[in-house]
């Protein structure tokens, strides 16, 4: 069996239990890590170049890998949808290319390498797929090639859910509105109150929640929210954050 048809299997199976509370793009990731030797998977939705949405992952270090990638501003996946291709990232590379995205994967979480690519179809410009494996060292030529026709399969399987859904909402539909994709919504108010209050780009106002977040110890969302509940004032570029 090919890896597409054990991809498609899966995903059906995963699909068809009743007793299943997680959404779509979670069983996607699910049956990516079933039909491939890799040990996680997440799926992203890229808005604009600072608004990245957290579709979907096949398990909480996966979800916990998508969000470092956005918390550090780097990584394979933010490249592979900058250059609409494929980037195989071994820990080498990691450390090389991405260097601050590396020390936060190795320190938080088990895997050792990613590869990002564009899903396939109508949705290869804004969703991506990021594969993260434990072994760091570079995948096989046939790996890579059962990776891309599944990639396949999954931009597929998410643009017929977005085209028969009336309900959107960011560009998504009902079944993609996950927790996590909340909680990134509120890292966007909390990058608009800042930039309000201090009449910077979106960007800049990023970089200083990003920067408070490193110097706190905490991860992007806890920033955010501390931000918006006014516990936690945001200073001008090159200031210590308060409380």
């Amino acid at each position: 069996m090919t890896a597409a048809s054990r991809f498609t299997e899966v995903l059906a199976r995963l699909v068809g239990e009743p007793d299943r509370d997680d959404l779509l793009p979670d069983q996607v990731a699910a049956a990516c890590v079933a039909a491939l030797p890799v040990d996680g998977a997440s799926l992203s939705y890229t808005l604009l170049p600072d608004r990245r949405l957290p579709l979907g992952a096949s398990d909480l270090q996966a979800a916990a890998a998508e969000r470092l990638q956005y918390a550090t501003g780097e990584g394979p996946c933010l490249t592979a949808q900058q250059i609409r291709g494929v980037v195989v990232a071994p820990l080498e590379e990691l450390k090389g290319g991405w260097p601050l995205f590396a020390v936060q994967l190795v320190a938080h979480t088990p895997y050792r390498c990613v590869v990002a690519l564009p899903v396939g179809g109508a949705l290869a410009g804004v969703a991506a797929l990021d594969l993260y494996l434990r072994d760091p060292g570079t995948p096989t030529a046939g790996t890579l090639a059962d990776v891309a026709a599944v990639a396949e399969l999954v931009g597929e399987v998410l643009a017929d859910d977005l085209a028969g859904e009336e309900d959107i909402v960011l560009g998504l539909p009902r079944s993609f509105r996950a927790l996590p994709i909340v909680e990134r919504h509120r890292v966007w108010l909390a990058v608009g109150h800042i930039s309000g209050q201090r009449a910077l780009t979106t960007s800049d106002a990023l970089s200083l929640l990003r920067g408070a977040a490193f110097t706190l110890g905490l991860d992007l969302e806890t920033t955010a929210n501390r931000v918006l509940s006014g516990e936690l004032v945001i200073p001008d570029l090159g200031g210590p954050p308060s409380s």
